[in-house]
């Protein structure tokens, strides 16, 4: 088929692959970002011409020419020993070189061979075409057919749109039934549905619990729920209820008989008499619940029964109740006016109870109103008894009992409306709200998921102060945390000692956890001690130092450090270094002929998957003034090839050794070769960080620039490297707080870092501004 596929990093090296293969005239077909990098389909230009004009004149037919007679072979070279595929690669073109397409087909001989093969090429290309439409399809129906479920559950359009808009490419392809769309879109839900982890932080630390909500929404009977589960705890001893609901007949004649059941105290108040005196004569109680009188969200007595609890002296925690069989539009009213109240009478409302789980026939309308509005799920109700029908909330199961709603639903809209003015503001609104949401997410998972990300957050606020006080305050943060941070042993990626192109500064060390993942505190090299073995024995004794990735080989002093702590070591090295072999001295290069090979790797590299092919050979390091006499390392050669390429378009030199023997030791050793290549970003990104700080910012003191240049760097570094789903999960979200639709890579995540970051501050902002709002 003339149609040909061409992948590359950015669309420049894409063109540079068409132009070298096809020539300047190709025809560009389509042109695409993937997960790949920018996806180019073109055609040679003679090619389509003679497509093209082949119907307006067909050719006379020819004779058939003879074949021409073969070529002869040139002769064969004197047996050699064959040469390595590290050695022929050494030769060829810098970076990712195309074969020479073929050369086009003869010119049909007749027009019913051109017509079959015309009619050839243009269903090859409406298959092309069809697959790529059906592609865009899939990713049109994914999202929509995401969209359709959440609104069947019951959640609402504002809170769907906030979590498909960071759908990750990685699953954009998929179907919305596949199990990995299914556990994304649980675990988005999920990071957004604030619930009580630990019961005894609620019980255990007692005081006083106010439930408030509508009538009928089950107050008594959780109330009475709420002292069982704390006598089935502590007794019922340090437990007291209080009814203030002397509307409702029997409400106070019920819940006599529930203490009386319990064996705890129950008083009775009239339901606008101050609860002052009351809460004084229960001090010595460590727990009270107060069941109040019901009241409709619409009812003017609202506020002053809000206001009441809230001036009754003694600290209460209000714990609103909501129906989960009520309609979403009367749950956000009821959300809406009680928050309003106890914001207006000085107090707070975060806790919330959901009642009547078992008569709801979706669950996720209360759920979406809790997202939206904060409000931490603690307790769910599934029936009358008591105390079994009130469970601990539990975020997964809830969220997969709320998606597995398979009924359709007569009120789930098929067209959205056109909104009006007011509520385009409502749902600009609610939109900084969701981007507040996503944003609270994704650093939750950066925290949870990267070593020192914590401490990097509190080194960007330290920008805020004077930059005269930056440089001591950065020093006394670091002192203070470096004591509980990045447990266990770890392996040091080492910059060099000569500052980075570009810039006035060396890279700073970083460090990887035992399984080779990038931490984020960085260590600043011009505050090291001098020398490499001081170093290296700085290293082992604060650090637990168990691997060293150098960036040259160790000198005569490093080396008898190294020695010294066997600590096991791989250094980058040159082709024209000098080693021992059987007794006699080579270079690199020339000993790769008789390397073995060694299995390969992958790894991502810059920005892309790439496979690493691996050779290796046991050498020694000649033994010369102050250095270990016949050191023996291992040689290593590596080729760096595109995941579905035959060229090599980079190739490296190692030296290694590690305490353990034979194929453990090997492949030890090969692992930190991979970890080091993919380090290879880290000072060009440190550089890039480094420069975004100096731009539109007050002006920051060099080390904490340099440190927060770093740590950013390998944060980027780290985000783009993990395949784990938190991962796919923060990328999208970054992706969509930015705004950005770049292909993956570090350099776009360092950028989604910075602006979260900054987004961060800027809602702080307005939430200090606003009165603490937000």
């Amino acid at each position: 088929m003339s149609v040909r596929r061409f992948v590359g990093i950015n669309s420049r090296e894409a063109m540079r692959q068409v132009r070298a293969a096809l020539g300047e005239d190709a025809l560009i077909l389509s042109n695409r970002s993937t997960a790949e990098g920018v996806e180019i389909l073109a055609m040679a230009d003679d090619t389509h011409r003679q497509l093209a004009g082949g119907l307006e004149s067909s050719p006379p037919p020819a004779p058939r020419a003879a074949p021409p007679a073969p070529a002869p072979r040139p002769a064969a070279p004197p047996p050699t020993a064959a040469p390595s595929a590290y050695q022929r690669a050494a030769s060829a073109a810098a970076y990712a070189a195309q074969v020479p397409p073929p050369p086009a087909a003869a010119a049909p001989q007749d027009f019913a061979a051109f017509s079959e093969r015309l009619l050839g090429e243009l269903q090859d290309m409406r298959a092309l075409l069809n697959r790529q439409a059906s592609a865009a399809a899939t990713r049109s129906d994914c999202g929509m057919q995401l969209h359709q479920r959440l609104l069947g559950a019951g959640f609402g359009p504002c809170l769907s749109a906030e979590l498909l808009g960071a759908l990750p490419g990685e699953l954009s392809d998929e179907s919305a039934d596949t199990p990995a769309v299914r556990a994304w879109l649980e675990r988005q839900l999920a990071a957004r549905l604030p619930v009580l982890e630990d019961e005894a932080d609620l019980l255990d630390d007692g005081g006083v619990i106010a439930l408030v909500g509508p009538t009928g929404v089950g107050k008594t009977t959780t109330t009475a729920k709420l002292a069982a589960r704390y006598v089935m705890r502590h007794g019922g001893s340090q437990v007291a209820l209080v009814t203030t609901d002397s509307y409702r007949i029997g409400a106070h004649e019920q819940l006599r008989i529930y203490a009386r059941l319990l064996g705890v105290e129950v008083h009775a108040l009239a339901a606008d008499a101050p609860l002052d005196d009351l809460l004084r004569q229960l001090a010595d109680k460590r727990l009270v619940i107060i069941d109040t009188v019901g009241m409709s969200q619409r009812d003017q007595r609202l506020l002053t029964q809000i206001s009441q609890l809230g001036a009754a002296g003694r600290p209460i925690r209000l714990m609103l109740l909501l129906n989960a069989a009520s309609h979403g539009d009367t749950l956000e009213e009821v959300v809406d006016t009680y928050q309003r109240a106890a914001l207006a009478a000085g107090s707070s409302l975060h806790d919330c109870i959901v009642s009547k789980s078992d008569e709801a026939a979706r669950l996720g309308p209360v759920l979406d109103i809790l997202i939206r509005h904060g409000l931490r799920l603690n307790y769910v109700a599934t029936g009358q008894q008591v105390p079994e029908d009130l469970q601990l909330a539990e975020a997964p199961a809830l969220l997969r009992q709320a998606l597995a709603v398979s009924q359709p639903s007569p009120f789930v809209p098929q067209d959205s409306a056109p909104l009006g003015a007011a509520q385009r503001l409502e749902a600009l609104s609610r939109g900084l709200l969701g981007h507040g949401r996503g944003l609270a997410a994704a650093l939750d998972n950066l925290r949870r998921e990267i070593d020192g990300f914590a401490l990097l957050e509190a080194a960007w606020q330290l920008s805020a102060l004077p930059r005269s006080l930056q440089g001591e305050r950065l020093a006394q943060l670091l002192q203070a945390m470096d004591g509980s941070l990045l447990p266990g042993t770890r392996q040091l990626l080492w910059g060099r000692t000569t500052a980075v192109a570009g810039a006035g500064w060396s890279m700073p060390l970083l460090a990887l956890d035992e399984a080779g993942r990038l931490q984020v505190r960085p260590w600043l090299a011009h505050l090291l001690p001098a020398g490499q073995d001081r170093r290296l024995h700085w290293a082992h004794a604060n650090l637990g130092a168990s691997t060293h990735l150098l960036p040259a080989c160790p000198d005569a002093e490093g080396l008898a450090q190294l020695a010294e702590q066997r600590s096991a070591w791989v250094c980058l090295a040159k082709g024209g270094s000098r080693v021992d072999y059987l007794g006699e001295r080579y270079s690199l290069a020339q000993l790769a002929e008789v390397a073995e090979p060694h299995a390969g790797l992958e790894l991502r590299y810059r920005g892309r998957q790439v496979r690493l092919a691996l050779q290796q050979v046991p050498v020694q390091l000649r033994s010369g003034k102050g250095a270990v006499p016949g050191w023996p390392v291992q040689a290593w050669f590596g080729q760096l090839f595109e995941v579905d390429a035959t060229q090599p378009f980079a190739q490296r030199h190692w030296l290694a050794w590690s305490p353990e023997l034979g194929q453990q030791g090997l492949a030890r050793q090969a692992e930190s070769l991979r970890r080091q290549l993919s380090g290879d970003e880290l000072p060009s990104l440190t550089l890039r960080a480094w420069q975004a700080l100096g731009d539109d910012r007050e002006p920051l003191q060099q080390e904490l620039r340099l440190f927060l240049a770093a740590g950013l760097a390998a944060a980027a570094s780290r985000l783009d490297q993990a395949s784990d789903a938190w991962a796919m999960d923060v990328r999208a979200q970054l992706a969509a707080l930015s705004g950005s639709r770049r292909p993956r890579g570090p350099g776009q995540q360092l950028d989604a870092l910075l602006h979260l970051l900054a987004a961060r501050d800027a809602f702080r902002q307005i939430g200090t501004q606003g009165g603490g709002l937000y």
